[in-house]
């Protein structure tokens, strides 16, 4: 019986085989990485490690991450500070990796603004690599890219990420809510709804998910970060609680098992602020009061209290 199979990708016009990705080979472009490995390093045998790994088994470029000198990026800007660490934009110099230019024997690569995003240095360096993981194998229509980590002259390693030009959905839906169609609105939930599903199906739970961790790079495409907390369903600690507390399910403020679902609540809440451009409980103190009215079953109207029957 003859295979329906067939490679969907030109070939490499190197080596002549099939390429793993558009204009990618990964053959070749695992040997041209892996000669300009002395070429660089983090001075941290695990980040470069990791670097490495990611740079010979890439199939494609999106999941390439590079280790990016400090000095390469300009019009550093502060942003905005988080639970998780500070956020900056700047111009890096060289962009991104696309493909390898076969006649000019250099890497292609698309510039553009990115993000630095600096961790808090109360976590530790499992968790800092963690977060990158999780943003590299969701990166593309579900979570903002990531391209590379870096350190400031602080010593404190950064994640080096898509620009989203609108910030958070939050701050999208403070300054833009009037220009939003009922069409953007439903656009943004569907991206926000697909990047769930996408970690939920790998066995994760993001576990931090509200309209502060939503980046919009345009009005109607919003992308998931901060994937700082996300655990599988396996690891479970009803001891430690985080988040915010109008996206919290009853269930997570009661210490019970965080689970999927607990997601889903959050996502009802996200929904919620989308349709009416309010935060849940936006004029209600985010105190004790709060979380026994949440576990009693009340849910947000507005900002007010109305029972859930």
């Amino acid at each position: 019986m003859q295979s329906n199979h067939r490679n969907d990708f030109e070939k490499c016009e190197d080596c002549q085989q099939d390429n793993t990705g558009p204009q990618w080979c990964n053959t070749c472009n695992s040997k041209r990485f892996q000669s300009e490995f002395n070429e660089w390093t983090s001075e941290d045998a695990e980040i470069d490690e990791f670097i490495r790994k990611t740079q010979l088994t890439a199939t494609k470029y999106e999941e390439v991450i590079e280790w990016i000198p400090f000095d390469r990026f300009d019009n550093i800007k502060y942003l905005d500070k988080g639970g998780f660490g500070k956020v900056f934009r700047a111009t890096w110099s060289d962009g991104y990796i696309t493909n390898w230019d076969s006649q000019g024997k250099i890497w292609k690569r698309s510039q553009q603004n990115i993000c630095l995003k600096s961790l808090n240095t109360s976590l530790n360096k499992d968790g800092f690599l963690q977060e990158v993981k999780h943003q590299l194998k969701f990166r593309g229509v579900w979570a903002i890219a990531i391209y590379g980590i870096t350190k400031n002259p602080e010593n404190e390693y950064m994640m080096v990420m898509q620009y989203a030009r609108y910030g958070s959905l939050r701050k999208m839906l403070n300054n833009n809510f009037n220009e939003l169609t009922w069409k953007n609105k439903i656009e943004n939930l569907y991206y926000i709804a697909l990047g769930l599903v996408k970690i939920h199906e790998t066995g994760l739970m993001h576990k931090d998910f509200h309209s502060g961790n939503i980046v919009n790079e345009t009005l109607n495409s919003s992308y998931i970060t901060d994937f700082g907390l996300c655990k599988p369903v396996t690891e479970n600690d009803p001891e430690k609680i985080y988040g915010v507390i109008p996206y919290m399910a009853p269930e997570t403020l009661n210490r019970r098992e965080y689970t999927q679902a607990s997601d889903i609540y959050s996502f009802g809440m996200i929904m919620y602020e989308v349709f009416t451009s309010y935060p849940p409980y936006y004029n209600i103190p985010h105190d004790k009061k709060l979380v026994i009215s949440i576990c009693n079953g009340h849910k947000p109207v507005y900002g007010q209290l109305q029972y859930m029957e």
